[in-house]
């Protein structure tokens, strides 16, 4: 019995001391969660980083290549050797699911886990905050009194999921990020993004500089090749899917990537419709250059980029997008926050923004509502010009409605094969959707999902849909805008469409990583339409301009635009 014991005892010991290793401790834990696929690049952030006081790092490894696991496995170790108490992780909303299962794979325990909320933040300061994990949303810092009481805590680890967002165009979410990561120059820091580089050299070296404050002269003057060389492996852990296969793992984990360009030729009047509304907006915005105030200096340049943006999306698009404009109302005056939304929205991109109580698109007809009374009556005569020109193409035929049937049609052939389409607008998502269930194939009625923020206002059928494409082999199409770009793994489809090119290369990024990720089988094939017209050509150049500062930055940016040339 004595020997039974000391054994027993023995196997305790030995079984405690294992569950704190990070490598270890998720194959004895008991999770309904899926179990791990781990992999040698995670335990190397680990070891190189082992040794450092504090730590202090931005761990931007592609998307798909695990950072959470790896930062988990980072806080376990810190957490055994005492230097890890009070842990705060800080991600976004639609992300603090997730990562609640991931820390359970690995070994923390779901009571483990304390959430700041708005309901709850009182009750853990009350408490003096007491050790352990804290999740809180970045949603939740937005409110100035909120941030300053999770500052004053002395929080021995920070985590910052998606750190991309604190840039310094997000004014509001950039001034949380200096608060938390100033507050203490001896608190352990991790970063986390797979798109840590916008595409815009000032935003990514004051988020370098943020972490390592011994970097303290200008942007200009560290916008160098020696400057970028320098800071991987010391403040910058940057690992691609190739590294993973060629120098990690010396075996295929992930399976290739293809990019394509389709190219459309539009027709006479599709290039006469978006040559007559760039001159249009043109002159409007030549027309308000030289006045001052709200109305010139911000209303109207984002207006005429929301307008520029929504019609090249679509036929449909530009019609409900003029039609709501001729919509005369006694609208009330703009505010700073509808302005700063929108500005959001069409500078940085949907992924940039926390937004609980409105759908974007909402935000973006509110602002067409209120921008209605600043039109003339000339304006209003070309607008419906506009409008019905809109109207005739989608009655004529679509062209670049036509090229997305065309590849469908050949992904259909394919047994097993699923795709999902995205597009930047519900208006042209459920154009595609009605174009192709109703009049072009009826018979891939049952074959067909949407998902939009209307569906994923409601849970139970965002989850309903998710679980149908990913589980049903009936579900072969997803027709999604980018509130599925973010936080959602659908690695079950392996051809991906972008409907129209984004002027974010986030974006582009994020929606590649959803299918391009650990647990994909076959070769990715991701294409992107664009019409030979000023709309895309502009976006197009917007994007090459990203692409080349992510080069100088030694990121090996992806050819997302297309490696590839297919003609329609």
């Amino acid at each position: 019995m004595k020997l039974k014991e000391e054994v027993e005892n023995l196997l305790s010991i030995v079984l405690k001391e294992l569950s704190y290793h990070p490598l270890i401790a998720p194959y004895l834990n008991i999770s309904k969660e899926k179990p791990l696929q781990q992999c040698i690049h995670q335990a190397e952030a680990l070891t190189r980083l082992a040794l450092r006081k504090p730590i202090r790092i931005l761990i931007g490894d592609e998307i798909g290549l695990g950072k959470t696991i790896t930062a988990i496995a980072i806080v376990k170790y810190l957490e055994k050797l005492n230097r890890a108490k009070r842990i705060l992780i800080i991600v976004p909303r639609v992300l603090v699911g997730q990562w609640c299962k991931e820390l359970e794979r690995m070994g923390i325990s779901a009571f483990r886990v304390k959430h700041l909320e708005r309901n709850t933040i009182e009750f853990w300061k009350r408490q003096n905050f007491p050790e352990g994990y804290y999740m809180a949303s970045m949603d939740l810092l937005k409110r100035e009194e909120r941030i300053q009481e999770v500052v004053n805590v002395q929080w021995d680890l920070m985590i910052i999921d998606e750190v991309h967002k604190f840039g310094y165009k997000t004014k509001r979410f950039w001034e949380i990020g200096k608060k938390l990561v100033e507050a203490d120059p001896k608190r352990n820091i991790i970063f986390l993004s797979a798109t840590p580089h916008r595409g815009d050299p000032r935003d990514y070296i004051l988020r370098l500089q943020l972490l390592d404050t011994y970097l303290v002269e200008g942007w200009r003057s560290l916008d160098n090749r020696p400057f970028y060389e320098a800071t991987h492996g010391s403040v910058l852990f940057r690992r691609t899917k190739e590294d993973v296969n060629n120098i990690y793992e010396e075996r295929e984990i992930f399976p290739p990537a293809k990019f394509y360009a389709g190219v459309i030729n539009a027709r006479k009047d599709e290039i006469e419709f978006v040559a007559r509304l760039v001159q249009f907006l043109r002159s409007k915005l030549i027309e308000f250059a030289y006045e001052k105030g709200l109305i010139s200096q911000r209303v109207v340049p984002l207006l005429i980029i929301l307008i520029f943006k929504r019609a090249a999306s679509s036929p449909y698009s530009a019609w409900t997008t003029l039609e709501r404009l001729l919509m005369k109302r006694a609208a009330p005056e703009f505010t700073s926050e509808l302005i700063d939304s929108v500005e959001s929205f069409l500078e940085i991109g949907y992924e940039d923004y926390e937004y609980t109580e409105k759908d974007p698109e909402e935000i973006f007809d509110e602002f067409l509502d209120r921008a209605s009374p600043l039109l003339t009556d000339r304006d209003r005569r070309e607008i419906a010009e506009l409008r019905d020109m809109a109207k005739s193409i989608i009655e004529t035929g679509d062209s670049k409605l036509e090229a997305l049937i065309s590849l469908l049609e050949d992904v259909m052939a394919e047994k097993e094969s699923k795709v999902i389409i995205f597009t930047e607008y519900k208006d042209t998502l459920y154009y595609i959707h009605k174009k192709i269930e109703v009049e072009r194939h009826p018979e891939w009625s049952r074959n067909i999902l949407k998902l939009s923020s209307d569906e994923t206002r409601d849970d139970r059928i965002y989850q309903k849909i998710r679980d149908s494409f990913e589980n049903n082999p009936r579900s072969r199409i997803l027709i999604a805008t980018d509130v599925v770009a973010e936080g959602v793994n659908l690695q079950v489809a392996h051809v991906l469409i972008n409907y129209e090119i984004p002027w974010s290369l986030i974006k582009l990024e994020q929606r590649i990583g959803r299918v391009w990720r650990l647990g994909q089988k076959r070769i990715v094939e991701a294409y992107t339409l664009f019409m030979n017209n000023v709309a895309d050509s502009a976006a197009l150049n917007s994007m090459y301009q990203k692409l080349l500062n992510l080069k100088r930055a030694e990121l090996s940016p992806r050819p997302v635009t297309g490696q590839e040339i297919l003609l329609y």
